[in-house]
């Protein structure tokens, strides 16, 4: 694939500079007299380079473009082609990944894992630069994130303002084309898989004020690259006349996108504005399974933020976090009244960096848990009625069938078959086969090896329920025509 054209004088990272130990200059070559000792060192260098090469050249049929992410997976130590070491340490490099659907190089910070595939997404404020992430400067994320973490660190430099979307139109006078979330899904896990080993799949995605809100969108929009959000002091209702004035007022104040209100997505109120709004798509979260941490401020600014600030800018920070815990708090009575599980983190201060600081190594824990779990088969099931309609309180129902079903010993076929016979003759249902009643389980047996059973008992016509994606696929079905029981054990390889 050709490189795409730019201008190396225009081009930010040429100005950086290289901290590495390597030479800045060729040091002279003392010469030597060539000798016949010198010519038969000569002939054993050429010989042990062919060998090299066509050794080389045999790796590279193993290694191929299936296999090359899962080489480069970790290393943190190797700095990537292309990349340049950060001046923060840490090891940081800095990366330029073409944007296709921006026609411009953006510049990632990546500290690349020890050995795992998992990633961890860090999106910047309403004032980010397009030189570096703030998670280099303000915060030292890398450093809360360090070795031990065992993920990779994408930190995306840019997008001020951009609320982290696709517009539909330019922004501001330059007619700025903005697709930042073609590039964050699409274009940048491309680049991270082929050179950082980073999957595709069940990463984290952190956001702080202007990009908490789209954090949530992300991961409600993108379910499988994303299992687990962190949002920190955000403002999560944007489809509403207030929230679009926030947005009008944040774009117009920090890059005079004067036009965003309506280039970004369209007329306030529109469908692509309900889209956006987080706080109307949070079901989403609650049928993928996805773990949602927020947290937020109280508004109060600490003895060091009042020693640091000047007094404009502590009235600013203190009524933005105000704001934001406002927009929290509505957001949580949202998810409660939703049913969607989140963990909310305790803090204090005011909209400021020292807050997000503390919040990002308070949530750390929780978020490395949930990349690391493997989120329940009932977490994303629903039950479907026999007319085909799911039943909104279906994951509710599938969970507590699943715990009545965990504790119930798994029988044998010929025990099976006895209690099948014995109930085609009964006259008089038991309470467990009564005409309503429909049970799906999953039940996980000793840690070396794993199984899933569904046991179904019913009267009534079929009715089923659609686990979600997983690598174990078990079905369960009935006939009118007489009660019937049927127990499915599909091995499941323990992760």
């Amino acid at each position: 694939m050709p490189i795409p054209p730019h201008s190396p004088s225009s081009d930010p990272r040429d100005q950086w500079t290289v901290y590495d130990d390597a030479p800045t200059a060729a040091e002279p070559t003392p010469t030597r007299a060539r000798g016949p000792r010198r010519i038969r060192r000569r002939l054993i260098g050429v010989g042990t380079v062919l060998t090299l090469t066509a050794a080389l050249l045999g790796l590279g049929t193993l290694v191929g473009k299936d296999n090359r992410a899962s080489a480069m997976v970790g290393h943190p130590e190797v700095l990537r082609e292309g990349c340049i070491w950060d001046s923060s340490g840490n090891y940081v490099q800095n990366c330029k990944v073409w944007s296709e659907s921006q026609h411009k190089f953006v510049i990632v910070q990546i500290r690349a894992s020890n050995g795992s595939a998992k990633g961890v997404y860090l999106l910047d404020g309403m004032r980010a630069r397009d030189d570096r992430s703030a998670w280099t400067t303000d915060v030292q994320a890398a450093k809360v994130y360090d070795g031990r973490s065992d993920t990779t660190l994408v930190m995306p430099a840019g997008g001020a303002s951009s609320f982290y979307t696709d517009w539909d139109g330019g922004a501001g006078d330059k007619n700025v084309t903005i697709k930042q979330e073609t590039f964050l899904t699409q274009e940048l896990p491309d680049y991270l898989a082929t050179n950082f080993g980073v999957s595709k799949s069940d990463n984290a995605i952190v956001g702080l004020s202007m990009s908490a809100g789209p954090a949530v969108t992300l991961a409600e929009r993108h379910p499988e690259q994303f299992k687990v959000v962190q949002a920190m002091s955000g403002y999560y209702q944007t489809d509403n006349p207030i929230g679009a004035l926030g947005v009008l007022a944040t774009q117009t104040l920090v890059s005079n996108y004067t036009n965003g209100i309506v280039n970004m997505w369209g007329v306030p109120g529109s469908a692509r504005w309900t889209a956006n709004d987080p706080s109307k798509n949070i079901d989403k979260l609650k049928q993928n399974g996805q773990t949602l941490i927020i947290s937020s401020g109280n508004g109060f600014p600490s003895p060091t933020d009042m020693a640091k600030l000047s007094q404009s800018d502590l009235i600013n920070a203190v009524a933005l976090e105000i704001l934001s815990a406002v927009s929290t708090v509505l957001l949580q009575l949202q998810l409660a009244q939703s049913g969607v599980s989140v963990i909310s983190l305790p803090n204090y201060g005011v909209h400021n960096w020292a807050n997000w600081d503390r919040g990002l190594g308070a949530g750390k824990d929780d978020v490395l848990a949930a990349l690391n779990k493997t989120p329940a088969v009932t977490a994303k099931t629903q039950l479907v009625s026999a007319a085909g309609s799911p039943e909104p309180d279906g994951v509710a129902k599938a969970t507590a069938a699943a715990r009545v079903a965990a504790a119930a010993p798994v029988e044998t076929p010929a025990v099976l078959a006895a209690l099948s016979g014995s109930t085609q003759e009964s006259t008089t249902p038991s309470a467990s086969e009564s005409a309503e009643s429909a049970t799906s389980a999953t039940e996980s047996t000793t840690p070396g090896t794993s199984s899933v059973t569904t046991t179904t008992t019913t009267q009534n016509p079929s009715s089923s329920v659609a686990p979600s994606p997983s690598a174990d696929s078990t079905t369960s079905t009935s006939t009118p025509d007489a009660p019937t029981t049927t127990t499915t054990t599909t091995p499941v390889p323990t992760p």
